[in-house]
């Protein structure tokens, strides 16, 4: 039989295999423009609103500025309704919406 031994790494082997160097992929110069949720693009269509508008208002004025674009749902109007109607249960004053003396319509709550 023969007398030798088995070679391990060492520690400082292992150091240096870990904590070496890695290639990182170079960050792009500028990140793209970042998509809003319909209800925060709803609001900012409310801001620049002089007037009560309905969801169906604010959700052609969204896709026409580029604010925001339509996923796989078939409903957006009735989703956007649904969330300010939510919000304005659950915060109450303090809602960023109002709703209008016109059915269906809302207006943006300046604080």
């Amino acid at each position: 039989m023969s007398t030798k031994k088995k070679t391990t790494k060492t520690a400082t082997a292992k150091a240096t295999t870990r904590g070496g160097a890695r290639s990182r992929a170079s960050a792009p110069a500028t990140p793209p423009p970042a998509k809003l949720s319909l209800l925060a693009a709803a609001i900012e269509v409310l801001k620049a609103s002089d007037e009560p508008l309905n969801c169906r208002q604010m959700v052609a004025m969204a896709k026409e500025r580029g604010l925001w674009s339509p996923g796989a749902g078939k409903t957006p109007e009735q989703t956007l309704y649904s969330s300010i109607k939510r919000e304005i249960v659950a915060r109450g004053d303090a809602s960023r919406f109002v709703m209008s003396p016109v059915k269906g319509h809302f207006t943006y709550r300046a604080s």
